[in-house]
């Protein structure tokens, strides 16, 4: 196994509504209690909060939880989350948050059900023992009438696995612009969320990828 390890990594979750509920929008201010409750063990507070502006399907409330560098934000028909710091320690409380939410906003409009849980992994890591080069010429070799040197990047489209719970996914191999001789890994990984619950959500996201990461012959550190 070729190991990689993770130097810095940023995690966006998008939890779609079966349907869109617009009317949670109306009520900014139960929507800012829903998000102090469910984070309150991160020690958020009112001065944590601020409204999201726009269109009807783009206004909504967001919190900021400085402890883990992320952003919760409630939407008229989805839930988000941005974690910028995303590694193994971050993990549980990142799941938490998850969580919480949603089952305040269950608690909140009956008409709040999940459709599916997205995530996405955007990853630098350090190759050890190998180049960048070297590694994608294993998946991808230039061909030999480009001029030498010339580097590749791979895409891997997943296809939906209905029996599995997997929607339509996608993982990205590509040079980091942040670590020298490095890796970006890019994975969209999408779940259905009546196969996949909110609570084990975010730890069923980390293993597939190690999971399709390991496929490709690749070890993922992120300690």
């Amino acid at each position: 196994m070729i190991q990689l390890h993770v130097e810095q990594c940023e995690l966006t979750y998008e939890g779609a509504f079966v349907k869109p509920a617009l009317s949670l929008v109306d009520s900014p201010g139960e929507l800012s209690d829903l998000l102090l409750e469910a984070l309150e063990s991160f020690g958020c507070t009112g001065a944590d909060l601020f409204l999201v502006k726009g269109e009807p399907g783009e206004r909504g409330v967001a919190c900021e939880v400085s402890e883990l560098e992320t952003r919760v934000t409630l939407l008229g028909d989805r839930m988000e989350i941005h974690c910028a710091n995303f590694l193994t320690p971050t993990a549980a409380g990142v799941a938490t948050m998850l969580e919480n939410v949603w089952s305040g906003l269950a608690r909140l409009n009956a008409r709040v059900i999940a459709k599916t849980h997205s995530f996405q992994f955007d990853a630098d890591v350090r190759i050890r023992g190998l180049s960048y080069q070297e590694l994608l010429n294993r998946l991808a070799r230039a061909p030999e009438s480009l001029p030498g040197g010339t580097e590749t990047a791979v895409v891997y489209y997943l296809p939906g696995e209905p029996g599995k719970g997997y929607g339509e996914s996608s993982l990205v191999l590509n040079r980091s612009a942040v670590v020298g001789r490095g890796l970006q890994v890019n994975a969209t990984l999408v779940y259905e969320a009546e196969s996949v619950k909110a609570a084990a959500a975010i730890s069923a996201a980390n293993s597939r990828l190690g999971e399709l990461l390991r496929n490709l012959g690749f070890e993922w550190i992120d300690d």
